[in-house]
């Protein structure tokens, strides 16, 4: 990992006190290590697909990002500057924290270690999103394909690699990355893949026929989805439930893996089955009176 002399401070909202309370502490840190740190308030940026020029120039002159805030937070800063390939350190000032997996007190016994590179990495990849070649988002969790404001079935037309997969009609179909595999694809029934496996898993969503479960391939798979022939109302694009377009009739959604990788920092006891047991219960057995 690079000596770290520079940090990115980015806050999920400048105006909670609990966010400005871990920055304040972060930035005392900092300064006991001689380093330099800007803040950014990605508030005003949420619905955004950059930053503004001067401040991803900023960015992209640091050695490690530090988010605070919850998963969403995390999510949205990460498409923004994963092509970048600095190091990402979440704080979890949300809910969950399945991303964000340092809080206050874990935050106060290891940021200091982290700064001097007694820490784990791991990379992720996320998907990208284009319609008819034409780029429109990434995702770090997952790419959903799913039905307008109508309440009926859509039917979608799925090729892998350019071969014929299916026709789905269902409610939707998930594309997912091992890092979304907990999220939106889980609660469909799909399963959960270990965040540094080369995988993608399509999970669709309340399909019309058994023989549709969700199914695993390849990550540098090339995926094409196109509108059925007896389909003629478009259909709704989401990216990580964030980011909204439309596919229409006569037009090609592809997905496939970006072209850069995604770094994560971790404490040095960080363990992933540890988090699936803290943050989902994975595997906890349920009190029973006898």
């Amino acid at each position: 990992m690079k000596k770290i002399q520079k940090i990115a401070l980015i806050l999920g909202n400048r105006e909670s006190q609990e966010i400005q309370e871990a920055v304040t502490y972060t930035k005392e840190i900092i300064a006991s290590h001689q380093l330099e740190c800007f803040e950014v308030d990605n508030f005003g940026y949420r619905g955004n697909l950059t930053y503004p020029e001067p401040i991803m120039q900023a960015i992209s002159e640091t050695d490690l990002i530090i988010v605070f805030g919850g998963d969403g937070t995390f999510l949205g800063i990460a498409r923004k500057v994963h092509q970048f390939n600095i190091p990402l350190l979440g704080v979890n000032l949300g809910r969950l924290g399945f991303l964000t997996d340092l809080d206050q007190q874990s935050l106060s016994e290891h940021l200091s270690e982290i700064i001097v590179g007694d820490v784990q990495f791991e990379e992720r990849f996320l998907l990208k999103a284009s319609i008819d070649g034409d780029f429109r988002s990434f995702a770090m969790n997952d790419v959903v394909i799913h039905k307008t404001e109508l309440s009926r079935l859509i039917e979608i037309d799925v090729y892998v690699d350019q071969q014929y997969l299916s026709t789905y009609r269902s409610d939707g179909l998930i594309l997912a990355t091992p890092t979304g595999s907990t999220a939106y694809s889980l609660s469909t029934g799909g399963p959960i893949i270990y965040p540094t496996l080369p995988a993608i898993v399509l999970s669709p969503i309340c399909p019309h026929t058994f023989s549709h479960r969700p199914l695993v391939i390849p990550s540098n798979s090339r995926i094409d989805v196109v509108i059925s022939d007896r389909e003629k109302n478009p259909v709704n694009i989401t990216c990580d439930g964030q980011e909204l377009f439309t596919l229409s009739s006569g037009e090609t959604l592809t997905i496939e893996p970006s072209d850069h990788l995604l770094t994560l920092l971790h404490s040095k006891d960080y363990h992933y089955f540890s988090i699936l047991k803290e943050k989902l219960n994975w595997g906890n057995q349920p009190n029973v009176r006898r």
